[in-house]
């Protein structure tokens, strides 16, 4: 069995933003101490090795994490956000006032992709075909620093649910998850526990 600890990366925007993922911004410094924090949290799981998506925010989360492991943390672009095309950097009600038929992907994110962007099965497969193969080539636990739609939809899909349920997923900016990649298929351990973050004030 190998144990995936999947991360959320720490916080890159300001609470309340609501624009969908575009940008690719640094960590702010609550995300920076979010991270720490984190770091301090997975010790007891002992990961061997950290990889990331090649985007800042991840980037940057992975990389206190690595440190604090004395490990160096490797980036992939597997490991992205859904590329929501036209629509990154958007709001929700942006997009729908510009087009309400887009309201149809959101409730259906499988049956076509975003302007420009990545269809939500593609997203998907290239995540979970990371997680395959870091569950076979490495020892009993792998940290894996990566975004809330890809790894939502990446989920969903290995546990055999629709991927319009992933949108019933709540992960939030640092939370920790934990899937076990048995024989038998991937066991979901633990999902969205931001314990590490509650209690103390940055």
């Amino acid at each position: 069995m190998t144990r995936l600890l999947l991360i959320r990366h720490a916080q890159a925007v300001p609470a309340g933003d609501l624009r969908l993922p575009g940008p690719d911004l640094p960590l702010l410094p609550v995300g920076a101490w979010q991270a720490g924090r984190l770091a301090a949290r997975i010790e007891a799981f002992g990961p061997l090795a950290v990889y990331t998506s090649d985007a800042v925010r991840a980037r940057q989360t992975g990389e206190i994490i690595a440190a604090a492991r004395g490990i160096p943390a490797r980036t992939t672009p597997a490991l992205r956000e859904i590329d929501l095309g036209e629509w990154g950097g958007q709001t929700y009600e942006e997009i729908t006032a510009a087009d309400p038929a887009a309201a149809a992907w959101f409730a259906h994110p499988e049956a076509m992709a975003p302007p420009g962007g990545e269809h939500a099965q593609d997203a998907a497969n290239r995540v979970l075909g990371q997680l395959q193969m870091l569950s076979d080539g490495h020892g009993d636990c792998v940290a894996v620093v990566a975004h809330a739609g890809s790894l939502r939809l990446a989920v969903a899909h290995a546990l055999g649910m629709p991927l319009a349920s992933c949108w019933r997923l709540r992960l939030y900016c640092a939370a920790l998850s934990v899937l076990d990649w048995t024989a038998d298929g991937p066991l979901l351990e633990r999902w969205n526990d931001t314990n590490h973050l509650e209690g103390i004030a940055p």
